[in-house]
């Protein structure tokens, strides 16, 4: 069976629930049309074996799995990884604090979010920090008693300490500011300051999301594709993006290095959906420029607030994927695919010299210091040798250069 890549690697998959409330108040909000599976505890569930299956299906070599909504725990995560370490690899985040805010046993702190993500990373078993990194999430800072409204140069203060923590581990830390609300700051300006008071951090943006998509279209999508293209430590997700989405990335100078694939698999309520759907009405105006879109149950009236079926999240990707390789080479589909992810995350992967390296057009200046774009210690069969490094040997100016 062709798979799309030559190592294929979601890095945004959810297994270990079936977004079901675990409290009575969940379930009243259910029979009151008002769950959206985000504000309340949600019961684990262990969904592996559908997602190994659809992963051997599609060809989908390894996942990145995110914590995410309360109820799903870093400990979970790990326990996987442990069961299926040739499949699955885990991030962590503050889920413990979290989950005590919203049962109401103690206020959300900050300082206390960035220790538990710091014990965690101590064990060894996580490769990055979020989906949703250390105060990401609106909802626990607005319950009584937290600290509310979150102001720019605050936030910036504790992106320091996340990026600190992800330098000293050597892990990325994958940003979701745009679901922290009552702020009168924008998502991009704060990628852009992180970024540049953090330059060793490796930085990926959940969802290659856009925050004002709503209200500008594509002309947002457009300026914050051109300014993650200058970034040289800021990655994002392709999930869920459209064909259109990758010609402007391509179009504003963001390169395959800078893009990995991952879909949200897993959060139960998303659906795919066309732009008409029957008797529930058109699909927002805002979402018009896509054929199919994922996305949230509570964004349809009617719909279902808990599903009970698995929408199919990588067949509706690569079907995306395979169109826009219509005019992407494949050396960068590879990087896009997997290489990016398996870069960042210290994937192995089974043999050296699979992603493109040397390139100028996809490293820029930097070219040189991708050979060899992965080192030894994540090949599975090393003996197959590189090419002699005496190919690659420059003098002291050259290198400059």
């Amino acid at each position: 069976m062709r798979s799309i890549a030559r190592f294929v690697v979601d890095t945004h998959c959810h297994i270990t629930t079936l977004y079901q409330p675990a409290t009575e108040e969940g379930w009243e909000k259910v029979e009151q049309c008002e769950w959206s599976g985000l504000e309340y505890e949600l019961e684990p569930f262990d969904n592996s074996f559908l997602t190994m299956y659809d992963m051997e299906r599609y060809g989908v070599d390894m996942a990145v799995l995110l914590p995410s909504i309360p109820g799903t725990t870093n400990e979970s995560q790990a326990k996987l990884v442990k069961r299926f370490s040739n499949k699955f690899r885990a991030c962590c985040s503050d889920q413990m604090t979290i989950l005590k805010a919203i049962r109401g046993e103690e206020q959300w702190a900050f300082k206390a979010a960035i220790q538990e993500v710091d014990e965690a990373l101590k064990t060894g078993h996580f490769v990055g920090i979020g989906e949703f990194a250390p105060g990401s999430s609106a909802y626990h800072r607005q319950l009584p008693g937290a600290e509310g409204k979150v102001d720019f140069d605050k936030r910036v203060d504790e992106w320091a300490a996340i990026c600190e923590l992800g330098v000293k581990y050597d892990v990325p830390v994958l940003c979701h500011d745009q679901f922290i609300f009552e702020r009168d700051w924008k998502l991009i300006d704060m990628l852009v300051k992180i970024s540049e008071m953090n330059p060793d951090a490796k930085i990926i943006q959940t969802h290659g999301a856009v925050e004002d998509e709503g209200i500008r279209g594509m002309d947002a999508i457009r300026d914050m594709y051109e300014i993650v293209g200058t970034l040289d430590n800021v990655y994002m997700e392709t999930g869920g993006w459209s064909e259109k989405q990758f010609e402007i990335a391509f179009e504003v100078g963001v390169t395959a290095n800078q893009l990995m694939w991952g879909h949200d698999y897993g959060n139960v309520p998303q659906h795919i959906v066309r732009k008409t759907i029957g008797k529930f009405g058109p699909m927002k105006k805002e979402l018009e420029y896509r054929n199919t879109m994922s996305l949230m149950t509570f964004g349809y009236k009617n719909f279902p607030a808990v599903p009970t079926y698995q929408p199919d999240f990588y067949g509706w990707g690569l079907r995306t994927v395979d169109r826009v390789g219509d005019w992407l080479t494949q050396d960068e589909i590879n990087l896009i695919m997997g290489g990016t992810a398996a870069k960042l995350y210290k994937l192995p992967v089974p043999y050296p010299r699979m992603f493109p390296e040397g390139r100028p057009d996809i490293f820029g200046d930097k070219w040189r210091e991708s050979i060899p774009y992965l080192p030894d210690d994540q090949i599975q069969h090393p003996e197959n040798v590189r090419m002699s490094q005496s190919s690659f040997e420059f003098t002291k100016e050259e290198k400059k250069i």
